[in-house]
């Protein structure tokens, strides 16, 4: 029995070598079906119009192919490419997502994109000069803030026009009087407050403000006495 099995014991070893090989080789070059999520790339979008804030930014993407191949997508996933070229004017755009906006290997099919259609809103891109507005906090017990000034007093906003329409000024930072009170001054950046909105330039502003006494009541018995 020993005999038999040693018998041609090298062709043997050989032989299970290769077996093992072709297996390997096609287990992993079967093909297969997976689901790999990318990002969603906008390109030439118009200069004189923004997408609305219902931007998607990832897709899920049904591909079937080799294992090897879909290993390689899933790892180095490229985005799937709107083009919006051929935007001419604010409104509602359809975009289908087709093997033609994705960029995969060959041999590497799209069954289906999750979501298969991408619908945005583009608005007429429009700037607006607002005032500058400062917050103060932790106001000495006793003071007020009686003046303030902003330099610079305004600062521009660039947008979409139907949410830079309801925006009249903006505010800073909070100004801790605790720390500035002494200098009087205070160095704060402009916060837009909408997430559609964005400051054409750097939104730092310098703050000069005074303090003064609070006024106290006059006492009920002097009241009467000026009357």
């Amino acid at each position: 029995m020993m005999r038999l099995l040693t018998h041609n014991l090298g062709l043997k070893l050989l032989s299970l070598a290769l077996a093992f090989i072709l297996w390997l080789v096609y287990s992993g070059s079967r093909e297969l079906t997976t689901a790999i999520s990318v990002p969603v790339q906008y390109r030439n979008i118009p200069t004189d119009l923004e997408i609305g804030p219902n931007l998607v930014e990832e897709v899920r993407l049904i591909v079937r192919g080799p294992s090897p191949l879909l290993s390689r997508v899933a790892a180095t996933p490229a985005p799937v490419i709107l083009d919006l070229g051929h935007v001419r004017r604010p409104g509602l755009t359809t975009f289908s997502i087709q093997r033609s906006n994705v960029s995969l290997p060959s041999g590497v099919v799209l069954e289906r994109a999750i979501p298969s259609q991408i619908q945005i809103r583009t608005e007429t891109r429009v700037t607006k000069e607002v005032s500058v507005i400062p917050v103060f906090e932790n106001i000495p017990e006793g003071f007020h803030v009686a003046s303030w000034s902003v330099s610079p007093s305004r600062l521009t906003l660039s947008g979409p026009k139907s949410r830079l329409d309801s925006i009249h000024s903006v505010r800073t930072d909070p100004i801790d009087l605790k720390v500035h009170a002494k200098q009087r001054q205070a160095v704060t950046t402009a916060f837009a407050g909408d997430p559609q909105a964005h400051f054409t330039d750097w939104p730092q502003v310098e703050v000069r403000f005074e303090l003064a006494p609070v006024a106290e009541p006059r006492p009920a018995a002097v009241r009467e006495k000026h009357r």
